[in-house]
């Protein structure tokens, strides 16, 4: 009975998952509005949230609780031979996709394979797109290999259960693979679908399958007109809690794969031009700009104050920003995922925010009182650093920060004129206008304040 439930659920999401050729390449298309980095090397390439990780240059994917694969690869099989897709030319990393490409130029093909992780789903969607650049017809069959490694992930210990050998079955009627742990209720299940027809295979291109692990196919025959585009969905989830979870996650994965790239789309496309910072070191902004788009951080808390001690200069925290932010891009998706066990220090993605906001701009809200102190202290070197759309609770602040070593000029702009405005300059800067005007004002600590309202405020002080 269980098994027809399944079987009925996969069918019935067929007709709902049913999308034009169009509505596939377009997501290829919208790539080039995405904020995108570079990866050198598959090696170190990782993608994935607090949820899901697909990491390395065997491509394992991982949940919170259970590996699902150990490795997968895919294969254009022609009429004279069989390409493996193992090296791609370019990676292309997104905040929540990461494309893969493979020239295929002696067969007259190009080749890419588009990741996509989503927010709340227990799986990947893969899409292929095959292209044929030549004018003329073919005929080629695309071959997609899994190997599974059901075992606990990396942030379990051994009481949640030791692994034991893995089956896999392949159902005709619905075209899914499910396999299963022997002695646990672990499973990972994959297909494509329903618009293809699906025949189960070995592909020459098998990567090295794991002790216990198991391995199974796919083949899908094409035949292209010449210039001719076909995109191939590969969907692949698991579940440590049963084969009707995983296959739940498997069709909704199916029946969302628009909705959750669109989702994911907008949300990427508000995250640009909110909290949008402009400083010296690229690399570090680059961080930055990441650091957003993966965990949407930051909120400044109730009640939050300035500690002074400690890492308190300037320089020193300027190279603690330079470690955590070099090779970012290509670590945060693996360190986000690897944060849910246990640890002691706090992650550099959790870090990069608050110290370029307290420290460096020298941004800390008095949120009950509606007052934003700023306090800029910028590294040396720094002679510009600005912050556009930062929302403080219903306020949106721009700051911009001039800073040389006679003068200092600090702008502000805000969008809730009742709220206060604090900026704090060094006293050895003697002498301070606002708005143009030449002001006398007391100092503190070592800072000359100035407290003001209104829509608009600039600070411009030098040494005598």
């Amino acid at each position: 009975m269980k098994t027809s439930i399944l079987a009925f659920l996969i069918l019935f999401s067929a007709f709902s998952c049913q999308f034009p050729h169009s509505e596939e390449v377009s997501l290829f298309e919208s790539l080039e509005k995405l904020p995108s980095v570079a990866v050198t090397d598959l090696a170190d390439f990782s993608l994935g949230n607090e949820h899901i990780l697909i990491s390395g240059n065997r491509q394992a994917i991982t949940l919170e609780s259970i590996q699902l694969l150990s490795a997968f690869n895919a294969a254009i099989k022609t009429e004279t031979e069989t390409i493996c897709l193992e090296n791609p030319t370019s990676i292309t990393k997104y905040p929540f996709a990461a494309k893969l490409f493979y020239p295929l130029e002696n067969q007259g093909l190009e080749v890419s394979q588009l990741q996509i992780i989503s927010k709340d789903k227990l799986g990947i969607s893969l899409l292929y797109s095959i292209r044929n650049v030549d004018n003329s017809a073919k005929s080629v069959k695309f071959q997609f290999q899994a190997n599974t490694g059901l075992q606990p992930s990396v942030l379990k210990d051994s009481t949640f259960g030791v692994n034991a050998a893995d089956q896999i079955i392949f159902d005709e009627l619905t075209g899914i693979f499910t396999a299963k742990d022997e002695a646990n209720d672990w499973y990972a299940v994959w297909g494509s679908s329903q618009d293809f027809v699906v025949s189960p295979i070995n592909s020459d291109c098998t990567p090295e399958i794991s002790v216990l692990g198991a391995s199974a196919g796919l083949e899908i025959s094409l035949e292209m007109a010449g210039n001719e585009e076909r995109v191939i969905p590969i969907f692949i989830a698991g579940s440590d809690q049963g084969e009707f979870t995983a296959i739940e996650t498997l069709i909704d994965l199916r029946t969302d794969v628009h909705t959750d790239w669109d989702q994911n789309f907008a949300l990427i496309d508000s995250l640009q031009s909110t909290s949008k910072i402009t400083i010296p070191d690229q690399e570090i902004q680059e961080a930055y700009e990441w650091s957003k788009y993966k965990t949407g951080l930051m909120e400044f808390a109730k009640g939050l104050k300035r500690v002074d001690g400690g890492l308190d200069d300037s320089d020193e925290l300027f190279k603690f920003i330079q470690l955590v932010s070099k090779d970012f891009v290509e670590k945060v998706d693996q360190e986000i995922f690897l944060t849910r066990g246990p640890r002691h220090l706090a992650p550099g993605h959790v870090m990069i925010q608050p110290l370029l906001f307290i420290t460096h701009l020298g941004i800390l809200p008095d949120r009950e009182n509606r007052v934003t102190y700023i306090r800029p202290n910028l590294p040396a070197g720094w002679e510009k650093a600005s912050i556009e759309n930062l929302w403080i609770d219903d306020n949106q602040i721009s700051i911009y920060i001039n800073s040389t070593d006679n003068q200092m000029t600090v702008e502000v702009t805000q969008t809730q004129k009742k709220a206060g405005i604090s900026i704090e300059i060094p006293d050895k800067y003697t002498k301070v206008k606002v708005l143009g005007k030449e002001v006398s004002n007391d100092t503190k600590d070592g800072f000359r304040r100035i407290l003001m309202t209104g829509d608009h405020a600039k600070i411009e002080a030098r040494k005598d």
